[in-house]
């Protein structure tokens, strides 16, 4: 019996030890579990993070290669070095010549110089190239035939055009103007900033620089610009401006004797002819269509629904400078405000011929803008100005214009002046003037002759 007991406990203590080794198995397969699950939680992590940084990575590689290949990039950062668009002038023996000015804004002075002066050298059209401000919106269909090219946009663009091109003319525009001369890239956009440097690289090379009447601010105090306009002034060959201001201007700041011609605008051939008058009195506006002048145009409209038959009075808005339709915008705003009197809005004059039937159809004009008070005058309309004071190139050419047509008192310096002097009807006949444009013809044959002679030497 007891060795049966004896038997069953060692059987027991034996079960125990196997549990115990179980046990233990079970603890180190858990332990083993607990490990590879760490284990497996390591490797996931690691592979989540590799694939966080793959996925970076590829971004990084995705922006490098757009800003290599984008257009932003071709018409930034890439257009330090090149200007793709100059490559297309050609590079062969053909004497060419580069005419600059405020051209393809379009603000329809400028435009008018453009068209008379182009118009004027006579000379193998295929070799001037015009230089245009950007303008996306530019109908290109206006200039037939004409090699258009546009400002510099990286600064090695200025020697490369003073290589291949022959003579450059500025043709008339205030762009003596140092206000933008040292901001930032303004060799890209700034016309008195182009207009120093180009005409020094053109200088140096030999190169032939007409400028011709041009005007300045009220005041250039830059001295870095007036050293440079004294060595552009002694290399150019004709160097002339279109007002006595801005003539005593640079000869006090140069110390330089200044030729001053007629706005090349002035030397279109224009009949002069009387206005007949009709049944009602049209005043023809011609504003500068900025914000801050808004509040001077409705003084000015509030005035003349206040003084003047409204059932006899219309007011014609005469859109003069229509970048990305900025006049059209301006003037449709006001006249929805305004909708209980008598307006219109003319369609863009794109002609000298058009734009002087719609001045010749007003018995008044009322311009704020240089050439708009320039063609009232020289179509025979009395003609009233406000004068923009905020804007540094007005000064000059205003007050000269004025004189030169002897009716100064028309120009007013605040909105409230030109009020009290608008007539209620205006019977003042403006005095015809005949103007010498004899030193601008003289200056564009010269060019026209020296352009001719190269091209027979070439062809020789």
């Amino acid at each position: 019996m007891l060795d049966r007991v004896q038997g069953m406990i060692e059987k027991l203590k034996y079960l125990n030890r196997k549990i115990l080794e179980i046990d233990k198995k079970q603890s180190l397969l858990v332990e083993k579990e607990e490990l590879l699950e760490k284990n497996l939680e390591q490797r996931v992590e690691k592979v989540i993070v590799s694939v966080d940084q793959m996925k970076q990575f590829t971004e990084q590689c995705a922006d490098r290669l757009f800003e290599q290949f984008s257009e932003r990039a071709v018409l930034g950062k890439v257009n330090d070095y090149v200007n793709l668009e100059y490559f297309k002038v050609p590079s062969d023996k053909s004497p060419k010549v580069l005419l600059v000015g405020f051209y393809g804004a379009v603000n329809l002075g400028d435009e008018l110089m453009l068209q008379k002066l182009y118009r004027d050298l006579n000379v193998i059209k295929n070799d001037i190239y015009v230089m245009m401000c950007d303008n996306e919106n530019l109908d290109a269909f206006r200039y037939p035939g004409m090699n258009i090219i546009h400002y510099p946009k990286t600064k090695f663009d200025f020697n490369h055009l003073a290589d291949i091109f022959d003579s450059v003319i500025f043709g008339g525009g205030a762009i003596l103007d140092d206000s933008g001369y040292l901001q930032e890239e303004s060799f890209k956009y700034d016309l008195g900033k182009i207009f120093i440097e180009l005409a020094l690289s053109f200088i140096e090379k030999n190169k032939e620089v007409h400028a011709i009447g041009l005007s300045t601010n009220e005041k250039i105090v830059n001295e870095e610009y007036q050293e440079k306009l004294k060595r552009i002034i002694d290399g150019s060959i004709n160097f002339s401006v279109r007002d006595k201001y801005s003539k005593r201007l640079i000869e006090s700041a140069c110390g330089h004797e200044i030729t001053m011609i007629n706005d090349i605008v002035l030397t279109n051939e224009y009949p002069k002819v009387m206005k007949e008058k009709g049944e009602k009195y049209k005043i023809g506006i011609i504003w500068i269509c900025q914000a801050d002048l808004l509040g001077s145009l409705e003084k000015l409209v509030e005035h003349i629904q206040s003084t003047y038959d409204i059932e006899k009075t219309e007011i014609h808005f005469i859109p003069f400078y229509n970048y990305h339709d900025c006049d059209y915008k301006f003037y449709n705003e006001f006249c929805e405000k305004k909708s209980e009197f008598n307006f219109s809005i003319e369609s863009m004059a794109y002609s000298f011929e058009n734009i002087c039937q719609k001045v010749r159809e007003c018995d008044v004009v009322i311009s704020m803008r240089y050439h708009g008070a320039l063609l009232g005058l020289m179509n025979g309309c009395r003609t009233f100005s406000l004068l923009y004071t905020q804007h540094p190139h007005y000064y000059n050419k205003m007050m000269d214009l004025y004189e030169k047509f002897e009716c100064v008192q028309d120009l007013f310096f605040s909105v409230e002046e030109l009020v009290e002097a608008l007539p209620v009807k205006n019977d003042v006949v403006i005095n015809s003037v005949d103007f010498d444009n004899t030193s601008y013809t003289q200056i564009v044959q010269s060019i026209i002759k020296k352009q001719k002679e190269r091209k027979e030497k070439m062809d020789f």
